[in-house]
């Protein structure tokens, strides 16, 4: 790390590895050229004497400012060729972490560069940050120095530019303001136990609370709600995002798709000219947005509801939901997308329980985490055009678009 880098590591985040060898199934591990020579100059035991298992990834894999040629093959059972059968990595515990692909080294961590210092965060595709079992981040801040230095290395071109900000579209932001919003933010949310232990509402919802808050300062007020020159009902409106959303977020084969980007045109096309009835598309068929409304989902189990804290904390402290952390969003719109989203996972939840018909069935902690984890998944490798970032800047400015969702999620 620099000498004038201030790391910021956030609290009430644990992480230590769960074994579970979930990362090294099934999901994709981009290499660099020096990872390829030093994984096959490695004389590994209990690994058949045969080649590494590299796919040609081409430019379909590229992470920040550095392009990956190349991605670790995996098995005919979809594990990785290092993995033993007690899950695992042989190239770790023969040779050490840093003989790992760069990637398997840097996960579950990921940083944020600011005009006040780095933000350090973590992957809810991570079991371990999923269960948020280990020991606190805070109490690791030497081993995440180190892994700031590979970081550095890998993504040395890297600069998010802070200068640009927006509040709504139109109305400049500048960082420190933003600073002091963000410290509200976080602190609505919460991180600590005792916290997460008095909770009674969810966290989309106090997301939408302070958006509505926040937009009180905004200077040229507007109806965020009516978009000019469309006269699509606000509620179909609704049910059009949600369906893009879907799209994008929780495709049929998370795994096989390493590219994240929404329908633009066709839901350009499905405002102008919307269907007679909306359907939500989805793994078990098409339910109307009536049939979901008369399901209530109701409050998550507690483990359930604090993940989905977690999850909105953490993306606001490390700055990954509007601006250059993600699409370019204003300040207003990135709030609204984040509690969305959070209200995303719980509309996921109804659909699959409406469509298999199972109302009434209790949720598992264990199915809003792997929700959350494809959730993640998509967001890390979401690529948006302008069209795309328009179209997010214009239905995502309303709150009053965000609160009618969260409702459909309750």
């Amino acid at each position: 790390m620099s000498a004038d880098a201030i790391l910021h590591i956030p609290e009430g985040i644990n992480f230590d590895c769960t074994g579970c060898g979930n990362c090294c199934f099934t999901w994709p591990v981009p290499l660099t050229d020096d990872d390829i020579k030093r994984i096959c100059s490695l004389e590994i035991e209990g690994v058949k004497e045969e080649p590494v298992h590299l796919i040609d990834t081409g430019s379909q894999v590229t992470l920040g400012q550095l392009a990956f040629t190349s991605a670790l093959g995996k098995r005919n059972d979809g594990k990785c060729q290092f993995l033993s059968p007690d899950n695992r990595c042989r190239i770790h515990d023969q040779f050490g972490a840093d003989a790992k692909p760069s990637m398997c080294r840097l996960f579950p961590y990921t940083f944020t560069s600011t005009p006040n210092g780095v933000y350090a965060s973590a992957s809810f595709a991570s079991t371990g940050v999923l269960f948020n079992s280990g020991r606190p981040l805070s109490e690791q801040r030497q081993h995440l120095i180190h892994t700031y230095q590979l970081f550095q290395k890998l993504y040395s071109d890297l600069s998010p530019d802070w200068t640009n900000l927006q509040f709504v579209d139109g109305q400049p932001l500048p960082f420190e303001d933003y600073l002091e919003i963000e410290g509200r933010i976080l602190s609505a949310l919460g991180s600590n136990d005792a916290k997460e232990s008095l909770r009674e509402e969810r966290a989309d919802k106090i997301l939408i609370g302070i958006t509505k808050q926040i937009a009180l300062s905004v200077k040229e007020k507007r109806d965020f709600d009516k978009i000019p020159g469309l006269q699509t009902k606000p509620r179909t409106v609704d049910s059009l995002l949600i369906n893009a959303l879907l799209s994008a977020y929780f495709p049929d084969n998370v795994y096989r798709e390493n590219y994240c980007e929404i329908d633009t045109a066709s839901l350009a096309r499905h405002l102008v000219a919307p269907p007679d009835k909306v359907l939500a598309q989805f793994a078990g068929g098409a339910v109307s947005y009536g049939e979901l409304n008369q399901y209530s989902l109701g409050r998550l189990n507690e483990q359930a509801e604090n993940l989905l804290f977690r999850f909105a904390y953490l993306k606001v402290f490390s700055k990954l939901y509007f601006g250059p952390g993600f699409a370019g969003l204003s300040l207003i719109a990135g709030l609204n997308h984040l509690s969305t989203i959070v209200s995303l996972v719980r509309i996921v939840l109804k659909l699959e329980n409406v469509s298999a018909r199972k109302l009434g069935s209790a949720i598992t902690f264990e199915e809003v985490a792997e929700c959350v984890r494809i959730l993640e998944r998509r967001l890390t490798v979401a690529k948006y055009s302008r069209e795309t970032k328009t179209m997010l800047e214009v239905l995502l400015s309303s709150s009053d678009r965000a609160e009618r969702i969260a409702a459909l999620a309750s």
